[in-house]
């Protein structure tokens, strides 16, 4: 891929192994305050990848729960303080791949929708802030993923052409938001539940080693 010069990066599942982080965080809560009790598998299908706003909608919808994003919010928050975000682990190959792409002159951005603070406090632990040119952050955008508004700001930010700029996400909410942008996108997961919704991926990968097998 000599013709890349733009490499976009989901944040949670792609760069860091945060979902289970979450998982058990949401769990306890879902089931003190709803008897919801769900397993990991569960997150991943159903959750996983969406917003707050989403996932509150799917609580009513799936299970009946009236819930509302302020409760969920303050709850979800209070237990991420208490669990410390900082505990998060890297993906395997994160940091080399992140160091490869800046030491070949390659342009990073990371597309998320997660929040600043927590692409502040995670990465920032790890180090990896400064490998990238700009965040765009669930406060950035009306449209969260799986809309295509937060690679279409990134697209702009770049001022490059589309097929000079390649995306790299884990759930399918990202690669059809990666898509409707006008991107190829580089599917990576290991989950069962997620690899065949990323079938229409061009590439598709386990691992971040081989998304850099597949970039250099």
């Amino acid at each position: 891929m000599k013709n890349i010069k733009a490499v976009l990066f989901d944040l949670d599942g792609t760069l860091i192994n945060s979902e289970y982080f979450y998982f058990k965080n949401w769990q306890p809560i879902l089931l003190d305050h709803y008897k919801l009790n769900i397993n990991f598998d569960c997150w991943l299908e159903h959750f996983a990848g969406h917003t707050l706003v989403r996932n509150v909608g799917l609580l009513k919808e799936k299970w009946g729960i009236d819930t509302n994003e302020d409760f969920m919010w303050t709850q979800t928050r209070a237990n991420y303080a208490k669990a410390d975000m900082t505990t998060i682990e890297l993906m395997p190959y994160a940091n080399e791949i992140l160091m490869n792409l800046k030491q070949a002159g390659k342009r990073i951005a990371l597309v998320t929708s997660s929040y600043q603070t927590t692409v502040d406090t995670v990465l920032g632990y790890h180090g990896l802030l400064d490998y990238f040119d700009f965040f765009v952050t669930r406060e950035k955008v009306i449209n969260a993923k799986p809309n295509p508004e937060p690679y279409l700001q990134a697209v702009q930010t770049l001022s490059l052409p589309v097929n000079e700029i390649i995306a790299i996400e884990d759930t399918s909410t990202g690669l059809k938001s990666a898509q409707e942008a006008g991107l190829t996108c580089i599917a990576v997961s290991s989950q069962k539940v997620e690899i065949p919704r990323l079938a229409n991926a061009p590439y598709l990968v386990s691992s971040l080693e081989e998304v850099y097998q597949i970039l250099f």
